[in-house]
């Protein structure tokens, strides 16, 4: 067989997409893995039982443990074209099941070891990138988890995994979706997987999958949702959405792909940064970072302004990021002698409050005080200047 040359203007078909659904319970994520092109689907949550006989069209193996699929020869894949992990997050569980075994593998606490997380992490890359060197089809199934994040609290959507492992399979996913449910106004209950992001859920649309219309300008858009129909009368729903992400990334050239899919993690990490809530989440940012990415630079600067919005201090010898102090403010003594300090200076409480961008005195911390008292000294000199 000759050599094929692809450059980066040239197209490079797609085999195989990574899809990536999380879901509320009870909205038939399960049935859904059923609809792919000929799925096998490796139940590690052991909740495949409860699809329903008549939605049951593919292959389930249920794994009780690692070494069931690490067993499992090649030619095993041949008559499948889509594998299901139900769930990933089980999946991950069970690398660490089997890596627990070792003792050499725990620390004192019976947890794995830093070494074993990260073999852990190298043992799911390996798996996964073998069902793509198959040319294999791969859908990661998730729990979704509403939590409240960022400063505004705002409560957000994601995958039910850990920060390093939902931001890990963010980035090798093609598509990810979340699927919800609404009420229409007859009570009937309308299920839509949602695959454009927003600041109420993590997405990614690499393969433009839902419904496309032209604005007034012209600009055609993608709106990203996709209306799910009843598995009974739509066996190949899972297939053709597989089927049309792949169509529309094979109509990109690898710069193009590659760009999108870059821009879209850089826009994840901001997303992501935005809802962090303490130095643990900013660490797992920070670890799951990869230095060879394109926007690896704005990635960390991203990560390094919300650590300033947190007032979060980084340990270069540690390489973490550790939460501010607790808040000292001064005392109600300091806060009388600073009141007189004030009064003996010309200046009033609202004036020195509004240029130090406080509501009251008390939230000057202790350790600031006479740093305050400085600042207002030049501030009264200023005063009587222009007076």
């Amino acid at each position: 067989m000759s050599i094929q040359i692809f450059t980066p203007e040239k197209t490079l078909l797609v085999e195989s997409v990574i899809c990536y659904l999380y879901t509320d319970p009870g909205l038939g994520k399960s049935s859904i893995a059923h609809t792919a092109s000929k799925p096998v689907i490796f139940d590690f949550d052991k909740g495949q039982h409860r699809v329903s006989a008549e939605l049951r069209r593919g292959t389930i193996v249920r794994i009780d443990s690692w070494f069931d699929l690490e067993n499992l020869k090649d030619d095993f894949y041949n008559n499948y074209n889509t594998i299901v992990a139900d769930t990933v997050g089980a999946m991950l569980d069970a690398i660490k099941d089997q890596l627990s075994k070792n003792r050499d593998n725990l620390q004192r606490d019976k947890t794995l070891t830093l070494k074993a997380q990260g073999l852990a992490g190298t043992k799911f890359m390996n798996m996964v990138r073998k069902w793509q060197s198959l040319g294999k089809d791969v859908v990661f199934i998730a729990h979704a988890v509403e939590e409240e994040a960022g400063k505004e609290k705002l409560k957000v959507y994601r995958p039910d995994l850990a920060g390093k492992n939902r931001n890990l399979l963010y980035r090798m996913a093609d598509v990810m979706g979340y699927l919800h449910s609404t009420t229409d106004q007859n009570g009937d209950t309308i299920r839509t997987i949602l695959f454009n992001p927003s600041t109420t859920h993590h997405a990614k649309n690499s393969g433009r999958l839902g419904y496309t219309y032209k604005t007034d300008s012209g600009a055609e858009i993608c709106n990203g949702q996709v209306a799910v129909p009843d598995m009974t009368n739509s066996p190949t729903f899972l297939a053709d959405l597989l089927k049309q992400a792949k169509d529309h990334i094979n109509t990109l050239t690898p710069a193009q792909a590659a760009e999108i899919k870059a821009q879209a993690d850089l826009s994840n990490l901001k997303q992501s940064c935005k809802e962090a809530n303490h130095a643990g989440d900013l660490n797992q940012l920070t670890e799951s970072l990869d230095r060879e990415h394109k926007y690896s630079r704005e990635m960390w600067h991203a990560i390094q302004l919300q650590a300033h919005e947190m007032k979060c201090t980084f340990d270069k010898e540690k390489k973490r990021w550790f939460n501010p102090p607790q808040f000292k403010g001064i005392t109600d003594t300091q806060r009388d002698e600073l009141q007189a300090f004030i009064d003996e200076r010309g200046l009033d409480v609202k004036t020195v409050c509004e240029h130090l961008g406080i509501d009251a005195l008390t939230q000057i911390e202790s350790a600031n005080l006479q740093e305050v008292k400085n600042e207002l000294e030049i501030l009264a000199k200023s005063e009587m200047a222009t007076a």
